[in-house]
């Protein structure tokens, strides 16, 4: 008796011991691995694209970007030019934008009685800067069918100009109009506003198409202007921007996030 209850002393102390071991191992109090640390701090900027135009008189917003034709006729071409500056710390992709679409579907209703050429020198230019050219400003695609440059082939709502223009390069953006030879139906004023819209004749201008016909040519009364929208007003001339973007990025283009 008395040597089993000092065995079962001895195989109690033993238990003991080894739970002592284990508890001594998971603690991790055997050892640390070996480290080293260094430190530092992570830094940058953030840049910015902007575009700064000069050139023509005083706008809305104090840009100098308005231009103006002058007394234009039949089968002489005149040019309108704008000058632009990346004025900011990154390269950037310059655009012209006519955010307007009633005066640009007007000027698009011109069909073969205009022509419009738009060009581009500076750095960066695209097609050498010859940028667009069209004889036949017409954006009726139901009479029309597909756009192309041997047929109809209206004004587009932007036009790239030139790409990577890097900090203080640039350039110069022109715009140049010509009313076709063949127009007859001249202003029954000294002078008429280029580029009305919506178009005089279009359904709730409140002019009679005899009125119409008095300072417009028979295709601008006939009620057919493609686009309008109310939002967009009435008046005359052509609105356009300058926009700067990042490389590759559209006008307009919104972004995403997570």
């Amino acid at each position: 008796m008395k040597m089993t209850m000092k065995r079962r002393a001895l195989t109690l102390v033993a238990t003991i011991g080894l739970l002592g071991a284990t508890a001594f191992v998971a603690s991790g109090s055997t050892g640390a691995y070996f480290s080293d640390t260094h430190t530092g701090v992570i830094t940058g900027t953030i840049g910015t694209i902007r575009v700064t135009p000069s050139g023509g008189t005083a706008s809305s917003d104090g840009s100098l970007m308005d231009l103006a034709f002058n007394n234009l006729l039949p089968g002489a071409a005149q040019t309108v030019t704008v000058n632009y500056q990346n004025t900011g710390s990154s390269a950037e992709d310059v655009w012209v934008v006519f955010p307007n679409a009633t005066a640009l579907s007007s000027l698009n209703n011109s069909g073969s009685y205009a022509t419009v050429h738009l060009s581009a020198v500076g750095t960066g230019v695209v097609n050498g800067g010859d940028l667009f050219d069209s004889a036949n400003l017409n954006d009726r695609s139901a009479t029309c069918g597909p756009f192309s440059p041997s047929g109809c082939w209206p004004v587009p709502n932007a036009v790239l100009v030139a790409q990577n223009v890097g900090p203080t390069a640039g350039g110069a953006f022109t715009f140049s109009y010509m009313l076709a030879s063949a127009l007859t139906g001249q202003p029954a004023g000294l002078t008429a506003p280029w580029n009305t819209y919506p178009l005089p004749g279009y359904e709730g201008s409140g002019l009679s198409y005899a009125a119409c016909i008095a300072i417009a040519t028979a295709s601008q009364c006939s009620n057919n202007q493609t686009t309008v929208n109310a939002g967009d007003g009435s008046g005359n001339g052509l609105p356009y921007e300058i926009v700067a973007t990042q490389p590759g990025i559209q006008p307009g283009a919104v972004g995403t996030h997570p």
